[in-house]
């Protein structure tokens, strides 16, 4: 009974570990099939049932195998349609399943087709597929240059849980009953180590993107209330141009020049917006960067700008993130010191954004995350903005250069863009 129950836990989380492994490869999903959790559930759910049900009654390695690739390969149809992809996440984990297998448990087991084995050696063969799994992960993630979201220190949890069912079984310290609620404790505790902390690294990323999207919906209230302003000052001089006019008349038939041209420099004062620093024309670029510009003039930032954009550019909303992030940065970093310089120059030439951003800094400088340097002292709570600043990079195969020289610090990117034809 015992080895029953300790067989369903096991393939159980079996099925998890390989959740986790088609997520590694199949992370943002394709052909729309990701939105589609029942499809999954289901696929998972015949999975465990067949797979445990076929190991209890034949104990056939031929059974196992055809099995496995069928259920494996019916939870990646889940997923994808691309049968390239089918075949190669399929293969890739059971492969990786069918290594651990011969490692963990033929060395120690006489195997033999129709006879069962010690149920323990499929916990220790679990346990290595999950560091397996967490190894691929830091693999895949660092040649996708994409945010880590777990901490490869995670990999101890099932190293540590086999070498004590080792220490347990091959020292005669327990009793086998013993053995068994110790492997069915760690794989419990295994799952719920990783179960959470996926929830906590999706709970701090979403909140960061609602961050995000509060810095948006402020920036774009800003802007509405710089368009009102605008709007209301050429009311008032709408409504009194018959006065200017006349008086400029006068002035003209006097022939009094220097006077005209003083009257016309106080219509132009007039009618400039103190709270519209940027006015390129591409509402969602000017929305955020007047916000952000308007909380640096607050700080008594010496601020100067130069940006030229078409009215509509595509991808603003990850030029957004970019420039919100830096931007915030920058800003803090001059705030620190004197002179409060900040310096900031975009613009678009034959599908090439050029976005550079300079600000005085007090020369302290500190790696984050071994990529990028932050001047920042509280580092580790925009950690996420940073990386994902490098990911939207990355994003479109753009280039990214952190200049410190003295005491100016500058961030220039170069990034491969097309203009919105919409």
């Amino acid at each position: 009974m015992t080895d029953l129950i300790l067989c369903v836990m096991t393939n159980l989380f079996r099925i998890y570990v390989i959740s986790r492994f088609v997520h590694i490869f199949l992370q943002d999903g394709e052909s729309g099939t990701c939105s589609n959790r029942m499809g999954h559930v289901l696929a998972y759910g015949i999975f465990f049932i067949v797979n445990t049900a076929t190991y209890l009654a034949f104990h056939m390695m031929w059974v196992n195998i055809a099995c496995n690739l069928l259920g494996i390969g019916l939870i990646v149809l889940t997923y994808t349609k691309s049968l390239k992809m089918i075949l190669f996440v399929t293969g890739s984990v059971y492969i990786i399943n069918m290594g651990c297998s011969m490692v963990a448990i033929l060395p120690f087991v006489d195997y033999k087709d129709g006879v069962g084995f010690n149920q323990i050696y499929e916990v220790l063969d679990v346990f290595l597929v999950l560091v397996c799994e967490q190894v691929t992960e830091k693999i895949v993630n660092a040649r996708q240059k994409t945010e880590n979201i777990q901490n490869i220190s995670l990999v101890l949890v099932p190293l540590c849980s086999m070498g004590m069912i080792c220490a347990i079984t091959y020292t005669g310290s327990s009793t086998e009953t013993g053995i068994v609620i110790v492997s069915m404790g760690l794989v419990l505790i295994n799952f719920f180590t990783f179960y959470l902390y996926n929830m906590l690294s999706n709970t701090l990323f979403h909140q960061y993107e609602n961050e995000v999207l509060r810095q948006e919906i402020k920036g774009y209230a800003n802007q509405v209330d710089v368009m009102m302003q605008g709007e209301e000052k050429v009311r008032a001089l709408r409504h009194d141009m018959k006065h200017h006019m006349n008086e400029l008349k006068i002035l003209a038939v006097k022939g009094e020049n220097k006077a005209i041209e003083e009257y016309i420099d106080d219509m132009q004062e007039f009618m400039i917006n103190p709270n519209e620093i940027v006015a390129s024309g591409n509402f969602e670029i000017d929305s955020v960067m007047n916000y952000m510009l308007y909380r640096a003039k607050e700080e008594q930032c010496n601020v100067n700008v130069k940006v030229q954009l078409p009215k509509t550019v595509a991808h603003s909303f990850d030029i957004n993130v970019i420039l919100g992030n830096l931007l915030e940065n920058s800003i803090e970093a001059a705030r620190q010191t004197e002179e409060k310089r900040l310096d900031i120059e975009i613009g678009l030439h034959q599908g090439f954004l050029r976005i550079q951003i300079q600000n005085s800094y007090d020369g302290k400088l500190e790696k984050d995350y071994g990529r990028l340097f932050t001047t920042k002292r509280t580092k580790e709570e925009h950690g996420i903005g940073l990386e994902n600043v490098r990911k939207i990079v990355h994003k479109y195969n753009g280039i990214m250069e952190v200049c410190p020289d003295g005491d100016l610090f500058c961030v220039i990117l170069l990034l491969y863009l097309t203009e919105d034809k919409n």
